[in-house]
Formats: structure tokens, C-alpha cells, sequence
């Protein structure tokens, strides 16, 4: 009967994206005053929370109501954004990567309900069992058991992606949550893309544009590196490392051929640095190819402009301009509930509760879909996604039933340093809908207040004289665990330097057995911040453990493998 129930609502509220919505339409006029009076607040709005750029993309009845940018592209602002400036989108990528299945699906290429092991005979995660079973669409909806943003440290700490899959070995599933509930997860829809290579032998970064931007007419956005696309030389370095495998694709002289042209007709784009807070301010954070690990789940950028073409394909449920991006079947696959977000807490300010009831949050297939309230009154059905990591931020959101759409993107973020995209999105829909007033833009400024630094481990804290730690040396070894491996402690020039392997840090002590260190120097996303190790003894005073922040999948504690001088 559970399953009966479930089926009969997950249908139910599917059918609101192709019913005629109970409340009237509302009114062009209303659209372009809400419109005019969002400007005046963005424009605030970047001033008040020192957001150095944006663009905002607004859609009705398949036309483009407002299209302005906000802003410059760099912090030392000689050149103002325009809406043809490409901005990381982060997460948006998944409703990206989620259409681009849809296409496939479509083309017979191929299933939803196929099997991983169809494509890849190795493949492995976590288990046996789970992994023979694991279908596409698993991947693709949050709902595969394990802890939000699992394995994300490893990932933003820099291990191989071989590293990050083995560690789902040792990563515990939620009990009966597999298919059924939500728990946001990056690294799934990044082994999707890897899946999707496998299955049609074409890169990502070439699959989407053949089977969705091209049709678009959307022509700066990609999923390479943005450096690849601001200059002739790095266009010609993208070419280079490729050259194999089209070669491997196409033949030698096709591939000479396409080399020569691409990079004689090459135009480069104009693209936004990222920024992220930094004491008060904002500091640049470098293009590392961070987004492009997992190209599927993050590493999609795009212009303005285009980013409204994308807010027109959905709300014209899969068509554009006359060309079919995705059937209408498909559509409706992707923007209905797969997974249940109902135990989303109700202090989590992504969701603000008064416009988000708990009861109505899910996740299809690289969609949000939910009621947007008024404190439980006068609910419109929503369909959206946010993005928001390492510089950039972006979200959308579209009101089928209102034949409406808002899109934002910014080059600051991500959720962690803000949500002003987000909050932009709904004070438009609040404004469209006359909902009770709420200023969204001290909103951030007081959810920014609230958001801890960071959860420290039993701090202590600083305290004007902190207790002296022991001598160094007494910290040295190599400690370990299974998700992580192995990290070392050693002394240089009389400093405790950390190394994890892949980077490496020098430590400054803060109370008792607590250290610090910057998290900028091991993470290749981050903020604001510091990352903290505290050290742990044994019941002979030796140090036994430590407990490292940036290191966190499932509590994990690093034993001591051995103690060694000069573990460097």
C-alpha cells in the first residue's frame, strides 16, 4: 500500500506542470513593474552585500522580459559585465546534465532504468551488491543512500577520483534510504558524466553541445576550463590535449583539419573572475580546474543570455524556438518527484520555511520541484536549482502554472559566502505574487551572521595566554585512516607542518593540542576560514589520534600508524 500511496502522490503533484493552474494569471503589467522594482533591489542589494557582479534573466511566455547586467567582471571594476559575460554556474549543471540525458534517452542512445554495469563491466562503488543494481537515473536524483555531499572533501581536497570512489567503501548508507529519500550529492553526478562518455564514446564537453546547446543556438557556453576559451593560446593548449582522442574519433588528417580551423576562427569570450569573502572583502580565486573533475555535476559556464535561452527551453517544457530539446515524456520524467525532501530542517535557509513547506519539497532528475508559500498560503508549484561553489553562484526557478521564469548568476560564492542569487529569485516571485513583505537582502546579511566559521572539534578557543603545547617533535608521525590514508607530521624550520600527500601546510598552534591552518592551503574550495587538527592522547599521555576539519566523512578520526622523526 506504501508503494500504491507514493506512486498516487509522486503522479499527483507531476500533473501540476501540465494542469491549468487554479489561480489567474498573473498580469504582464504586474510581471514588468515586479521586474523594474527587482532592479532597484539588486542593484542595492550588490552595494549592501558587496556582490561585485551579476546578470538576471527573466522570462514570460516564452519571451525574455528582462535581460541586465549588474557590475564588473573583475574587482578592480574597469570592465562592467554584460549579458553576453560567461559566469560559472556551479550546480546548475545538473539540470544541464539531467536535459542532456533526457536527449539521449530520446535518441535511443540510452535508459534511465539502465544499468551501470551496461556501460562499464568494472564498475564499482561502495559494494557488490549496490553496484550491479545502480541505474542511471540513480545517479541523477540525491537518492542513493549515502550522507549528504559525500566524499566531497576528498574531492575538494584533491584526491584522484580513483581515491574518492574507494572510499565509498568505507562511507555508511543511511538505513532504507536508497531511493526514497534526498541527501544532496555532487560525486553522482560527476561518475554519471563518466557513464555517459562510456555509453556514446564522446566527451562530456562534446555531448552537450551536440545534443543540447547547438540546438539552442548557445555558443560560449561549455564545460572546459574557462581559461581554454579567453585566448587563442589556451584554445590552441584545450586542442593539444585532446588531440589523441580525436584522433583515436576521426582520423590524423580530420583532426589536423578541424585543429587548424578551430584555431584560426577561434573568438575568445569575455568571462568573470571569481571571487570569494575574504575578511570583510573579496579575494580572487584562482581557476584551478576545479569545476571540470566532474565536469557533470559543476563544470558547465555560460553568458547571461544564453542562461535565458535555458530558462525558455523549460518553461516551454523542452522546446525551443520550434526544435525539440527533449519530448515531452521525458520532460515530465525529469520535473517529476523522485525522492522525498520532507526532512529538509526547517532552520535550513536554502529552503526558507515560510515559503518552502517541508511537505511539498522533492527531487526529480536534476530538478528541484516544490510549492513556493506564503507561510502555507496561496502556493504556486516551482521547479528550480541552485549552484554555488568556489566563486560562483547561480540559480533559476520556474512557475509553470504563472508561465514564468527568473534566472541569477553572480561571480561570488558559493552557498557558503552567500545566497543572493537565491534570495534575489524569491523576492521577484514575492513581489509577482504579493506575498507578505521580507527584505531578502537583510536576510543574507543575517543568515551570513549566523553561519559559524566553522564547527571546531572540542575547542578550547583562544584564550589570551593558550596553554603551550607540547614540543613538536612529540607530535610526528604518520597517522591514518581508511577514507583518507595516510597524513604526516614532521617539524621544519621549527614549525609542525602537516602533509596529506597531495599538499601540505604549516600548522600554528592555538590551544592545548589544537592547531590551525589555512583552509585555502589544502582545499582546493574554500573560504573565509581556518581548518583545525586537534591532537588526542592515550591513557599514557602519548598522542594516539587526531581529528583533522577538512577531513570529516563520517567523523573520522586519523589513528597513529607509527611515530617517526622526521616523517617528512
Amino acid at each position: 500500500m506504501r508503494i500504491v500511496f507514493r506512486t498516487f502522490v509522486a503522479i499527483s503533484i507531476a500533473t501540476v506542470f501540465i494542469q491549468t493552474s487554479v489561480f489567474a494569471l498573473i498580469s504582464d503589467d504586474k510581471v514588468e513593474e515586479s521586474s523594474k522594482r527587482l532592479v532597484e533591489i539588486i542593484e542595492k542589494g550588490c552595494k549592501d552585500r558587496n556582490i561585485l557582479g551579476c546578470v538576471v534573466a527573466i522570462v514570460r511566455h516564452n519571451k525574455i522580459v528582462l535581460l541586465k547586467p549588474f557590475g564588473y567582471t573583475t574587482i578592480d571594476k574597469t570592465v562592467p559585465i554584460t549579458v553576453d559575460t560567461v559566469f560559472p554556474i556551479s550546480s546548475v549543471s545538473k539540470n544541464i546534465t539531467a536535459f542532456l540525458i533526457g536527449a539521449l534517452v530520446d535518441d535511443g542512445v540510452i535508459k534511465l532504468d539502465d544499468k551501470i554495469r551496461k556501460y562499464d563491466k568494472t564498475f564499482f562503488i561502495h559494494s557488490e551488491e549496490f553496484s550491479k543494481n545502480l541505474e542511471i537515473k540513480d545517479l541523477i536524483c540525491h537518492g542513493s543512500g549515502f550522507p549528504n555531499f559525500a566524499a566531497d572533501s576528498l574531492w575538494s581536497c584533491g584526491y584522484s577520483k580513483k581515491q574518492i570512489v574507494e572510499a565509498f567503501k568505507y562511507i555508511k548508507q543511511m538505513p532504507g534510504a536508497f531511493r526514497r529519500y534526498y541527501a544532496y550529492q555532487n560525486v553522482f553526478f560527476g561518475l554519471v558524466g563518466d557513464v555517459l562518455e562510456k555509453a556514446t564514446g564522446e566527451k562530456y564537453e562534446d555531448l552537450v553541445k551536440k545534443y543540447l546547446f547547438s540546438k539552442m543556438d548557445i555558443k560560449s557556453a561549455s564545460a572546459i576550463r574557462l581559461r581554454y576559451e579567453t585566448s587563442r593560446w589556451e584554445h590552441m593548449k584545450y586542442m593539444m590535449s585532446r588531440f589523441s582522442y580525436d584522433v583515436s574519433r576521426h582520423g590524423f588528417f580530420a583532426t589536423i583539419g578541424t585543429f587548424i580551423r578551430e584555431i584560426f576562427t577561434f573568438k575568445p569570450i569575455k568571462s568573470v573572475s571569481n571571487y570569494s569573502y575574504l575578511n570583510d572583502g573579496l579575494v580572487e580565486v584562482p581557476d584551478i580546474g576545479f569545476f571540470q573533475i566532474y565536469p557533470a555535476t559543476s563544470g558547465i559556464a555560460i553568458s547571461g543570455n544564453e542562461f535565458a535561452k535555458w530558462l525558455q527551453m523549460i518553461l516551454s517544457k523542452g522546446q525551443y524556438n520550434g526544435k525539440t530539446i527533449v519530448k515531452p515524456d521525458t520532460f515530465q520524467k525529469i520535473v517529476s518527484p523522485v525522492v522525498d525532501m520532507k526532512n529538509t530542517k526547517p532552520t535550513d535557509e536554502t529552503f526558507p520555511i515560510e515559503r518552502f513547506p517541508r511537505e511539498s519539497l522533492h527531487y526529480g532528475l536534476g530538478t528541484f520541484i516544490a510549492k513556493y508559500a506564503d507561510n502555507g498560503k496561496n502556493a504556486r508549484n516551482i521547479i528550480f536549482h541552485m549552484g554555488g561553489v568556489r566563486g560562483a553562484s547561480a540559480f533559476f526557478v520556474i512557475c509553470p502554472e504563472e508561465d514564468i521564469g527568473i534566472g541569477v548568476i553572480n561571480n561570488v560564492g558559493g552557498t557558503t559566502n552567500t545566497l543572493f542569487a537565491e534570495y534575489m529569485c524569491n523576492n521577484f516571485l514575492d513581489l509577482c505574487f504579493d506575498f507578505s513583505k521580507k527584505d531578502w537582502v537583510l536576510a543574507e546579511a543575517n543568515r551570513l551572521r549566523r553561519v559559524s566559521k566553522y564547527k571546531f572539534i572540542n575547542l578550547e578557543m583562544c584564550s589570551e595566554n593558550p596553554t603551550p603545547s607540547a614540543s613538536l617533535d612529540r607530535y610526528e608521525g604518520v597517522f591514518t585512516s581508511d577514507i583518507y590514508g595516510d597524513v604526516k607530521f614532521y617539524k621544519e624550520n621549527g614549525r609542525l607542518i602537516m602533509d596529506t600527500g597531495i599538499k601540505k601546510t604549516e600548522l600554528t598552534h592555538v590551544n592545548k593540542d589544537i592547531f590551525s591552518f589555512p583552509m585555502r592551503a589544502i582545499r582546493l574550495c574554500w573560504y573565509d576560514a581556518n581548518e583545525y587538527v586537534s591532537f588526542e592522547k592515550d591513557e599514557k599521555s602519548n598522542f594516539c589520534s587526531c581529528r583533522i576539519t577538512c577531513f570529516k566523512e563520517g567523523d573520522t578520526i586519523f589513528k597513529r600508524k607509527e611515530k617517526m622523526k622526521n616523517a617528512k
